[in-house]
């Protein structure tokens, strides 16, 4: 029997030592606001950044070395950085992540403006107690608490036109709010809400001189810690979109840009790319008629178009350059043909074109992804009026939220076709253009990543995941390669096979302790790349960047993670609720952890909790005092201490009533 049990013993030792041990989930740095979200060229300044998993954060990294950061301070979920920004440093928005033992964060926008920046003070919640502005002035303020309303107090001459354009949705942020205008006796003059995705927009004409009021108001139930925005208040031009939208290598053509406050003085163009040139012909208010002279050289593709008066430069406009050879005129096509103009609402535009049996033809519409307001819908009809193919919107690589058609199609029989192309938005004007390519297919690929933050544990391997969006019948293999990996950190080249789309690049950490970090990219031909959602509203109320530098880090393994079971707890004053906690351990015998919490709202306290070695939830009690101040506390961090480590729940929220 004795030699029965100690045989036994030894099977469960050796069946224990196979079992694997189980796999904690690994919470990444997550940065959700900055404050303030920009400044002028040739700055040095503080800014705050809350999120989450934040603690002994080490670097700042910038995807454009303009503007360098440090670390002052830092806790679980909010950040004390110092920014840098070079009197060179380009307009417009910039990206920055943090680095910490848990790996890379994601990315958050800081905009470069020129002009002069300010910080709300506060109070201003009221008429009686706005703020006094100078104009122009770009407003960095906050809707942080709960109740609060932000009033500025200026003054405009008779007849001056002002911009008033708040950014928050398109810095990357959160809050959706409304703008309303106010002359000196309180009346309302303009009122503004989601113009620019979520954000306020309007411009004005005063019709005699004196003091007015801007009133920043949100629109949500409760206001929310990482509530941050940009006021401009500006006299330079607002720029939305060009046309004709497309332009060809070596040309000089006249175009119109549409926008807002298309006046002032000694205007000239700005261009993104060398070789570009151009004048400023007439300024209309709503548009301005441009010339501009395309270089022979210049690199297909979307570019950038900005106009400079003596108030400053307007925001960057897209348009195209492609040397596709264009449209001649009429409503007879023949492939391949670039077709310029103006989309217009039920009133589709309509091409004949002849195609052999067999033949592939590519029909596709370039306006949303570039700035135009088109919302296209796609048709091919036979000579009979019968619908061949049609198409709406299309999946673009890397494309939220698409407007733009296209159409890949084998044409069975030979004869004659129409192209029919619609606009779908119920509105008709001049801003509505568009490119309405037709050519045959061109066989290509796009590479995306699955991740901007990968990361491995020291002496082991992680992965990268990259897919090929294939394009065109393109179906070869795909050599991959990395750069820029640190010493320490090795990855193996890598082939997505022919016909396959995805492949995966393994990641090797020999030598490299945590805190190892670098900024790489994958190339296979050209970078592999992905659409980044930076921290904001959900839907469409989202911003989005694109990054082909990723940050690759080494980071310490999770020894056990935490989940709270509920997002929210709700309280009454003068009573108490239980919180359970679920927990996730890598490898049994770990011992008891014991539990805090960070930013509870005022009144609300947390009785001690510890949950024993081995238990996989613990319940903690929270209790709101008779005069905890009602309202929503959102960013509450649960933390958890054991084994020689911290870890942090996702954050929760508490609602005192």
């Amino acid at each position: 029997m004795k030699l029965l049990a100690l045989f036994l013993t030894l099977v469960a030792w050796a069946a224990a030592e196979d079992t694997p041990k189980a796999k904690v989930r690994h919470r990444l740095p997550a940065l959700s606001s900055v404050f303030p979200q920009g400044s002028e060229p040739g700055r040095k300044l503080r800014v705050e950044a809350l999120g989450e998993y934040l603690d002994r954060a080490q670097a700042v990294v910038f995807l454009d070395p303009a503007i360098s950061g440090r670390v002052l301070e830092s806790t679980y979920t909010r950040l004390e950085l110092e920014f840098e920004v070079a009197a060179g440093a380009a307009l417009g928005p910039h990206y920055f992540r943090v680095v910490t033992p848990r790996g890379a964060s994601s990315l958050l926008l800081f905009r470069i403006g020129d002009q002069p920046h300010r910080l709300e003070h506060e109070p201003n919640d009221s008429l009686e107690q706005a703020e006094e502005v100078p104009l122009p002035v770009t407003l960095n303020g906050r809707l942080n608490v709960d109740g609060d309303f932000d009033f500025y107090r200026f003054r405009a001459e008779q007849g001056q036109t002002w911009i008033f354009d708040l950014r928050a949705a398109r810095n990357g942020n959160g809050l959706d709010a409304a703008m309303i205008l106010l002359d000196a006796e309180g009346r309302r003059l303009e009122h503004s809400e989601d113009k620019l995705i979520w954000d306020p927009f309007f411009t004005h004409t005063f019709a005699k001189s004196g003091q007015y009021y801007v009133v920043v108001q949100p629109t949500h139930r409760s206001n929310d810690p990482n509530f941050a925005y940009q006021l401009d208040i500006r006299q330079a031009p607002h720029l939305e979109t060009v046309s004709p939208i497309s332009l060809t290598p070596g040309a000089a053509a006249e175009a119109t840009v549409f926008g807002a406050g298309l006046a002032g003085e000694r205007p000239k163009l700005w261009f993104d790319a060398a070789g570009f040139e151009g004048d400023v012909l007439e300024m209309r208010g709503a548009s301005a008629r441009v010339k501009i002279r395309v270089p022979r050289e210049a690199r297909c593709g979307p570019h950038q178009i900005a106009i400079e008066t003596a108030a400053g430069r307007s925001n960057p406009a897209t348009f195209l350059v492609d040397d596709t050879p264009v449209h001649k005129g009429g409503e007879s096509i023949e492939p391949p043909v670039s077709i310029t103009g103006v989309a217009r609402y039920r009133q589709p535009e309509r091409f004949s074109f002849e195609a052999k049996e067999g033949q592939s033809l590519v029909f596709e519409v370039r306006a949303q992804r570039f700035g135009s307001p088109v919302d296209s819908i796609l048709r091919i009809l036979d000579a009979k009026g019968n619908q061949v193919a049609l198409n709406d919107d299309a999946n673009f690589a890397g494309v939220q939220f698409n407007k733009d058609s296209r159409i890949s199609h084998t044409f069975k029989q030979a004869g004659r076709y129409v192209l029919e192309m619609r606009n779908l938005w119920a509105v008709t004007g001049e801003d509505f253009p568009y490119q309405l390519l037709v050519r045959p297919p061109q066989p290509g690929f796009e590479l995306m990543l699955a991740s901007d933050q990968p990361y491995v544990y020291p002496g082991e391997t992680g992965t990268l995941k990259v897919t090929a969006v294939r394009r065109d019948g393109f179906d070869g293999p795909i050599k991959l390669n990395v750069t820029g990996l640190p010493a320490g950190i090795t990855a193996e080249p890598v082939e997505i096979p022919s016909k396959k789309n995805d492949a995966e690049i393994h990641f090797r950490a020999d030598g490299a302790k945590p805190g190892t970090y670098a900024q790489i990219q994958t190339v296979g031909e050209q970078p592999a790349w992905r659409s980044v959602r930076i921290s904001s509203g959900g839907g469409e109320g989202a911003t989005f960047a694109r990054v082909d530098q990723v940050t690759i880090a080494v980071v310490e393994k999770p020894r056990f993670a935490l989940e709270a079971a509920s997002t929210t707890v709700n309280l009454v004053r003068g009573g108490s609720a239980e919180v359970m906690v679920q927990i996730e351990r890598g490898a049994e015998g770990m011992g008891e952890i014991r539990f805090w919490l960070e930013n509870l709202p005022i009144g609300v306290t947390a009785d001690a909790a510890v949950a024993p070695a081995d238990a996989k939830n613990v319940r903690i009690r929270l209790r709101a005092s008779q005069q905890a101040p009602r309202g929503r506390a959102s960013r509450v961090a649960i933390l958890g201490s054991g084994d020689r480590q911290v870890q942090e729940a996702p954050r929760i929220s508490i609602v005192v009533d």
